[in-house]
């Protein structure tokens, strides 16, 4: 066994894949074998089993003097230079080598000395995510229960975990729905500006090749500041526009709506219930959506519809996945089916 592990060390420390923890035990062995038998074992074991290889004799030569002028303790035995000398053993001795530093100096070989040191640093608990779009939207969840839908080429970065202030970082345009707290206001930071609010509805529109940041209040109010004062406070309807170049500020009234249109064909279900999509759909297309029967209701799923499907293309995809029907007639439409159970 003893045997079996020195041959594991050896192989993790000449593949440089061994952890530090590998690396102190396999230099301790050495250390610690002044009989050197299980030295000797290891050596036969990989110098038979390698395979033959190129390396050239006379470099090979060189290593073993070196090591055995070192240290004679750790080779007792110089081996046989007229067949093709094996890598493993070439290996070998620059392992007895970096075994006599680390046993007269106390040293580690210089690669292993910085994956020492990598493995000592902190790893952060709490790291930024960021979320990126390309050609499409997406709804991000953040981790306050917040939303915030991208429009594409857009991004967004927060952390895992919010701390005592609710951070994020908008490249793009994006509409957010913030979850009211208290305690945690919530901050967008979008090019030199900051928008922060308790819990409300905004889009921010702060493309990098365009001039302009726009910030449109769809519900509750919001703070825009820059790095040295407040810009304005906006309530619903309104609108700060900052040009980057030349710092104007321009406070207009404006509809919303005309602002997140954008956005407005979107339907995110995420992780919903049938029953719960229904009601969704149902406010959406201003059409009664009912169930013939309870099976259906409480199948839950996910899905993206941005292309301004129809209210029936959209029945068809979700209920085929619930394993429902639907049926539409003068009243309204009815879905029924086995669901998912």
């Amino acid at each position: 066994m003893q045997l079996d592990r020195a041959a594991y060390l050896f192989d993790q420390y000449v593949n440089r894949t061994c952890s530090t923890a590998e690396l102190q035990e396999f230099m301790t062995l050495i250390k610690n074998a002044d009989d050197t038998t299980v030295l000797d074992l290891v050596m036969d074991n990989f110098w038979n089993k390698s395979p033959e290889t190129a390396l050239n004799s006379v470099k090979a030569e060189q290593i073993l003097e070196q090591v055995i002028s070192t240290d004679s303790k750790f080779i007792k035995k110089k081996p046989n230079l007229s067949r093709q000398w094996l890598g493993w053993a070439a290996a070998f001795f620059i392992v007895c080598f970096a075994a006599v530093l680390f046993k007269d100096r106390n040293k580690m070989p210089q690669w292993a000395e910085k994956t020492a040191s990598q493995s000592k640093q902190i790893v952060n608990p709490n790291p930024a995510l960021t979320i990126k779009t390309e050609d499409e939207h997406q709804k991000v969840n953040l981790p306050d229960g917040s939303t915030v839908i991208l429009n594409h080429n857009s991004s967004i970065t927060y952390p895992k975990v919010f701390s005592a202030e609710r951070i994020v970082t908008l490249v793009g345009e994006g509409y957010f729905d913030i979850r009211h707290d208290a305690k945690k206001s919530f901050i967008v930071r979008a090019g030199k500006l900051s928008t922060k609010v308790l819990g409300t509805a905004f889009n921010i529109k702060a493309y990098d090749g365009n001039h302009n940041i726009e910030v449109t209040v769809t519900r509750g109010k919001v703070s825009v500041t820059d790095s040295q004062s407040v810009l304005g406070i906006l309530v619903p309807n309104q609108q700060i526009i900052f040009n980057r170049k030349n710092k104007r500020i321009n406070l207009v009234n404006v509809m919303a709506k005309n602002a997140i249109q954008w956005q407005e064909s979107d339907i995110f279900f995420d992780d919903i219930s049938l029953e719960e999509a229904a009601k969704i759909l149902s406010k959406r297309f201003n059409t009664p959506i009912t169930f013939e029967n309870e099976l259906p209701k409480k199948c839950r799923f996910t899905a993206t519809f941005l292309n301004g499907e129809s209210l029936e293309e959209i029945l068809k995809i979700i209920c085929s996945y619930n394993n429902a029907q639907y049926q539409t007639s003068a009243g309204g439409i009815t879905i029924k089916g086995a669901g998912c159970e």
